[in-house]
């Protein structure tokens, strides 16, 4: 069988290497690098940006971009591919800035609402009845929220006394972000039941999210993500 990959003094055969890739779940990373690089081969950048970006290791070692070279060459880069991937992180910070910035403004108002973060108090237990009782404890002040779901609460919550956040809205189970989207901060929300577990919250603060540079930047991230999997999902399947 032929050697597809060396690594070090190792070499692998073509079946080692596709079973390394998929027992390790390292395929989806590979499809996902082939569709980005798909596009990022059609665009171009100065080579002042790529000295820009690689000033520190240039100005720490002025042979550093030679020694990539080799590295890549020595790892199986083919020679006609090493520009590309040298100038692939400015590649890709460019394709970013040309296809996504210009959609952030409309991104951020249509997603406002899912961007908002919460901070809030959890409680969830699959014994409805118990839920009820547990409520009526907190609204009574009997007993704390932090002291209950350290007790009584069957998720990951348990461990921090029930606290979770800030978050992002998006992030959260849709029938929770509702029951959120409608608190009353410092008020303790009637029982749900979500997914077979009564649920309890306590919304402490809703923050607003703001469009300011670190908004944006996170949107372009995001939007960018969305274009990798429905890139992936056309190229591949």
């Amino acid at each position: 069988m032929s050697v597809a990959l060396i690594v070090g003094k190792r070499e692998l055969p073509g079946d080692d290497v596709l079973s390394l890739l998929s027992g390790h779940n390292l395929l989806p990373q590979l499809m996902e690098a082939m569709v980005v690089d798909r596009a990022l081969r059609t665009i171009r950048c100065r080579e002042a940006a790529i000295a820009d970006y690689y000033g520190a290791q240039m100005s720490a070692d002025a042979g550093f971009l030679e020694k990539k070279r080799t590295q890549l060459l020595l790892e199986g880069a083919r020679e006609e591919d090493i520009d590309f991937f040298i100038s692939r992180p400015v590649l890709l910070e460019l394709f970013k800035e040309q296809r996504f910035v210009p959609q952030v403004g409309s991104a951020f108002l249509k997603l406002k609402a899912g961007l908002d973060r919460v901070h809030f108090s959890l409680l969830r237990n699959k014994d409805h009845e118990l839920t009820r009782e547990l409520f009526f404890r907190l609204e009574s002040g009997e007993e704390s929220f932090e002291s209950l779901a350290s007790r009584y609460a069957e998720g990951r919550e348990a461990v921090s006394g029930g606290r979770i956040g800030p978050i992002e809205m998006q992030q959260l189970h849709p029938a929770l972000a509702r029951v959120l989207s409608t608190a009353r901060p410092g008020i303790v929300n009637s029982p749900v039941v979500i997914d077979g577990l009564g649920v309890i919250v306590l919304l402490h603060e809703k923050i607003a999210a703001k469009f300011d540079e670190s908004m944006k930047q996170h949107l372009v991230n995001q939007l960018f993500q969305e274009w990798v999997k429905r890139e992936v999902q056309a190229f591949f399947y």
